[in-house]
């Protein structure tokens, strides 16, 4: 019996960040580096999960309950302000995709020594036989084409260059580099706007095709054209939103017609710069040392595939297929008008493979020998996706200001709940929340929009009007006294 597929929806707006449980390595390895960092939560999972589609891209692919064979290939975009921490997240879950390129380079080094000699002898050998045929004469014209050719045949075969991410590039030498080198590559890097603004974005088409795993013939005029085959690409740009605006002003692309944009999973935390507290202590960093070496391991397997379309297929387990298309069909119809997605139909019609691929690699990179995505991994796949959906809303179909300036003050309120405070005055939003809402009519429309919600709610004490941020607690009179004290 298939489920009701009601019970299965992105929410409206979904800015609580999923539980991620333990046990798991990419669970662990997430809470090591928010200790070590303070980092927000969708900028971590964010990097993990874009590293770990990198480094399984080339062992696996997955078939969607549709029947299509997809790649796991993730793109993503995490925006935010400088002082984030942006760098010190690349660095912590991008360590075992760098060690690799970086050994590997070593080792290239002296294939590349090899291959000068043996290509140098070979040469040497060919001018050797081609004498040696002037000096026999034309008497056996056949013999010696087929000892040229035999010779030919076995010239020494260049090693390819262990190059896998791509920063400041161009276009062309990404997909040069996908030909002759590697053919899974990476484009990341914490200095977004570098990456941006490179010219490695000039040709989102080509992007798009290798995402969705289509051939691309590219086209040279100067040297042989040559067709792009079964190649994978995954992206990780973080940036600021300055950044971004000047990109897709700037871009020859429409990189929002085009699909560019609809195909990045897209995060847009609240700040934590100026929230973030030391208390001295030496947090473990285990579990990320074991992260970075199964990444590592991973990316060394697919160098040693005879071929790269040697990759392994992870299906869905029957009840993870069920759950899929629930979803799906609510996807489907949360396009229609006047539909969650109906401003964002682009976005919203790459969410069911996005949420198979990232489930993918999350139920792979932990199960290895198990290639049937389990529904924990599925749901997990789900709520991420949830989640970075709600981002790309409200980044590229922001919502009215009332409902933006309502985010805004739930971040800003959001320091207030965890320290344990429960009432504040009413003026007190006023004079300190955020510049938005420091006019009567803007905040009274943002705390109502707060109260369809019940995540608060608004009293009269005395003449005082008070927001209380546990209503679903009873009264604390003795609370709020202390409250009102300490914040007047």
């Amino acid at each position: 019996m298939r489920h009701n597929p009601s019970r299965y929806f992105f929410p409206e707006s979904n800015d609580s960040f999923p539980f991620l449980g333990r046990g798991s390595l990419i669970s662990e390895a997430f809470h090591e580096a928010r200790l070590l960092t303070q980092a927000s939560e969708g900028m971590l999972i964010m990097t993990q999960i874009t590293a770990i589609s990198t480094a399984l891209q080339g062992n696996i692919n997955v078939e969607i309950p549709t029947g299509k064979i997809s790649p796991v290939s993730i793109m993503a975009l995490t925006i935010a302000d400088s002082g984030e921490r942006k760098s010190s997240v690349e660095n912590i879950f991008t360590k075992g995709i760098k060690d690799f390129q970086k050994k590997q380079e070593e080792v290239y080094k002296t294939q590349l020594a090899r291959y000068s000699v043996c290509l140098e002898i070979h040469k040497e050998k060919t001018v050797q036989i081609k004498k040696e045929m002037k000096l026999r004469g034309t008497n056996q014209y056949e013999l010696e084409i087929n000892e040229l050719i035999e010779h030919n045949n076995a010239k020494p075969i260049k090693p390819k260059l262990p190059k896998l991410i791509y920063e400041d590039s161009t276009s062309e030498a990404l997909l040069i580099g996908l030909k002759e080198n590697l053919p899974n590559a990476f484009i990341g890097s914490s200095e977004g706007g570098v990456l941006l603004n490179s010219r490695v974005m000039s040709k989102t088409a080509s992007i798009n095709a290798i995402w969705s795993g289509d051939d691309v013939t590219v086209n040279r005029k100067v040297s042989e054209s040559f067709t792009l085959n079964e190649v994978r690409l995954s992206a990780h740009i973080m940036t600021q939103f300055s950044a971004l605006d000047r990109f897709i002003k700037k871009s020859k692309d429409d990189v929002r017609g085009n699909g560019f944009l609809s195909r990045f999973l897209v995060c847009s935390p609240a700040p934590t710069c100026g929230y973030r507290q030391t208390n001295g202590f030496n947090h473990s960093n285990k579990a990320i040392q074991a992260f970075n070496q199964k990444l590592h391991d991973l990316l060394k397997i697919s160098l040693e595939l005879e071929a790269y379309t040697d990759r392994e297929t992870v299906v869905f387990c029957a009840e993870a297929k069920d759950v899929w298309l629930d979803i799906y069909n609510d996807i489907e119809s949360k396009m229609a008008p006047n539909g969650m997605y109906e401003l964002v139909k682009d976005h919203a019609s790459k969410l069911p493979e996005n949420i198979a691929r990232l489930a993918a690699v999350i139920h792979y990179f932990d199960n290895p020998l198990d290639t049937e995505i389990s529904t924990n991994s599925l749901w997990l796949s789900i709520n991420l996706v949830s989640y970075f959906s709600s981002h790309f809303r409200r980044v590229f179909s922001p919502p009215p200001k009332h409902v933006i300036d309502a985010i805004n003050l739930e971040h800003w309120l959001h320091p207030y709940r965890n320290s344990g405070v429960r009432y504040l005055r009413k003026n007190y939003l006023l004079q300190y929340g955020p510049n938005s809402i420091r006019k009567k009519l803007h905040l009274e429309l943002a705390l109502n929009h707060l109260k369809l919600d019940k995540t608060l709610a608004e009293i009269i004490v005395g003449k005082t009007k008070v927001i209380d941020l546990f209503s679903s607690y009873d009264f604390d009179g003795v609370k709020l006294s202390q409250d009102l004290i300490n914040y007047k």
